[in-house]
């Protein structure tokens, strides 16, 4: 993991990463320049599993640490026309989780295409698949989610970090299939 990873990242000086045991790893960079381009492209998978992180400050104890969170950009699709596509950015802002940034590109693509949002979101909880809209007269629709970057993602549960063979959501199969719309 070591190398596959410093050889993806490519930093100026390098980066030292310390096993900590207990699957914690320590990554250590030399300049703050390689550090912004490593978190500017969160999230990161290995072996497509999701690797969490937290910017250490002085006095964290990296073994401490509670690690639950992880920043997505989330496009939004199936808006309904007629509403101002940085009006319905705002409106999704804490659905997803914890809103950090729209991008503002989207925006300005037009109807038809979809908003991005950039969110923090814990991931102990099942991920939103979409979002029930009420439009004035024309009635209610749905707006869709797309997580960029996802990684191994379970449909049952809507969870993060294991596939369906591997859920323990304690539901019978029959059950397990409707679950799944619930969710994702």
């Amino acid at each position: 993991m070591r190398t596959t990873l410093a050889n993806l990242w490519h930093p100026r000086r390098g980066v030292t990463i310390t096993d900590m045991g207990e699957k914690r790893f320590l990554f250590q960079f030399y300049y703050e320049i390689d550090l912004d381009r490593f978190l500017d492209e969160i999230p990161w998978m290995f072996n497509n599993h999701l690797l969490l992180f937290h910017r250490l400050k002085e006095g964290d104890d990296p073994m401490a640490l509670l690690l639950f969170w992880v920043d997505f950009w989330v496009q939004i699709h199936d808006l309904p026309m007629g509403l101002m596509p940085e009006m319905m950015a705002r409106q999704f802002r804490n659905f997803l989780g914890q809103f950090l940034e729209y991008d503002v590109k989207s925006l300005n693509k037009g109807y038809g295409g979809y908003i991005r949002i950039h969110v923090r979101i814990d991931v102990r909880n099942p991920l939103m698949r979409r979002k029930k809209l009420i439009s004035g007269n024309k009635g209610c629709t749905y707006a869709r989610f797309q997580y960029e970057k996802l990684s191994i993602f379970c449909f049952l549960c809507g969870r993060l970090g294991h596939l369906e063979g591997f859920c323990v959501t304690p539901l019978t199969r029959i059950h397990r299939r409707n679950k799944v719309m619930e969710y994702y």
